[in-house]
């Protein structure tokens, strides 16, 4: 049997990410899969293969370096209808968790990125309903931390929570696919509801506890003139409002939306271990409120937008000075691209930004996004994200990645 894991306070964690999504493809139960059955995303297939290849990929991180991973116990997978308990799929979680830990690699375990069961969504309301939530949602977060106790490091209980509603219910890129204000709001509240719920019952336990927030930098685009429109500061001001709601929330327990009442969530204050920041690019914002590459005419990765490292180190900067008194870790940062010698060059100069960030403000860790090429929600296979390609050769930026240390 795996020992419990102790983690070490003064460790950086260095690490990389598996989302279920990426890593596993979409579980049948998810959300996502009707979307993929109707044709209106790309087929997932197995994702990255990792419940296939777990042992060699596990030891590839640790090739890498890597002291820690983060992990999706996916939801959809282990109860696809509502009470009923895959005990298989927990078997195999169960078998990739303890290898990790007899490897030395430290489990962060989170418990939903992305996707949702289908009949939690749809039929409960998902995490917008509070009775759903308390019912559901705490049960999967009970089940999760009771299960894999023995080989849990720390929880992440939603990898960004906020990005996921707007996503789902500002932009309509994900299920449900609304684009509604109103129920943006709802969303976002009720995701956040659903983060400081979940920390609630884990704090109980000797776990640590790690949120994860996007932590891009918005910028109001400028107009062909140089002039910035008073159109695109207020939208930029609006999202902006809206994307780092949570860097208020860890500083004072207040959740703060424009158009809603104030909610306390002390919680946030002191119950959290780790703060932890994802991050891609910075959003350029024009007059119509939409998303493009900032500064304008820079190269956009896949996702339509331009990564820039020193962005990254503006934003650590920022929570830095926001949450003077709170533990800082980089919880997912990467690019979609399939030019490796880009993707590399872009990787050695962020590693030099979080060098210097560990040694300025004492950052924590960094988890690169993500281990191995999988599925995008958006891209499928096309702009893969990994410092190991789906055939599991090693990219240039991975030995970039091995040969770097704080």
């Amino acid at each position: 049997m795996a020992s419990s894991p102790t983690a070490d306070a003064s460790m950086f964690l260095k690490g990389v990410t598996a989302s279920a999504v990426s890593a596993e493809g979409v579980a049948p139960a998810a959300d996502w899969s009707t979307w993929e059955r109707d044709g209106r995303a790309p087929r997932s297939s197995d994702g990255a293969g990792l419940l296939t290849d777990f042992r060699d990929d596990l030891q590839q991180f640790v090739a890498l370096g890597c002291n820690a991973w983060r992990v999706t116990i996916e939801w959809a997978r282990i109860e696809p209808e509502p009470g009923k308990v895959d005990h298989d799929a927990l078997d195999i979680y169960r078998d990739v968790l303890a290898f990790a830990r007899e490897v030395g690699l430290q489990n962060w375990i989170t418990l939903q990125s992305t996707t949702l069961p289908g009949w939690y969504l749809d039929d409960e309301g998902g995490h917008c309903d509070e009775d759903a939530r308390g019912r559901y949602w705490l049960r999967h977060v009970d089940r999760v931390a009771e299960v894999f106790d023995e080989f849990a490091t720390g929880f992440v209980p939603i990898d960004d929570p906020i990005g996921w509603a707007v996503r789902s219910y500002g932009l309509g890129s994900r299920p449900p696919g609304r684009k509604d204000r109103v129920g943006l709001r709802d969303a976002a509240e009720g995701a956040v509801h659903a983060t400081h719920e979940a920390i609630r019952l884990l704090s109980s336990g000797r776990q640590q506890l790690m949120t994860a927030w996007r932590a891009d930098p918005i910028h109001a685009l400028a107009e062909d003139d140089g002039r910035v429109s008073l159109e695109a500061t207020q939208a930029a001001r609006g999202w902006e409002n809206l994307f780092w709601a949570w860097l208020r929330l860890h500083a004072n327990g207040v959740l703060e939306l424009d158009g809603r009442a104030p909610v306390d969530m002390p919680l946030f204050v002191n119950a959290v271990d780790h703060v932890g920041i994802v991050h891609d690019h910075p959003i350029g914002i024009g007059p119509d409120s939409g998303f493009a590459p900032w500064p304008q005419g820079a190269r956009a990765s896949g996702s339509g937008l331009a990564p820039e490292p020193a962005e990254l180190a503006e934003a650590l900067h920022r929570v830095s000075e926001a949450l003077p008194d709170h533990s800082v870790v980089v919880a997912g940062h990467g690019v979609n691209t399939d030019d490796e010698a880009w993707r590399e060059h872009l990787l050695a100069r962020t590693l030099d930004h979080v060098r210097e960030a560990h040694h300025d403000i004492g950052l924590a860790g960094y988890f690169h996004d993500s281990g191995i090429d999988g599925y995008d929600w958006k891209l499928g296979f096309a702009r893969p994200r990994g410092l190991l390609s789906r055939g599991r050769a090693r990219k240039a930026a991975a030995d970039t990645f091995a040969d770097w240390s704080v």
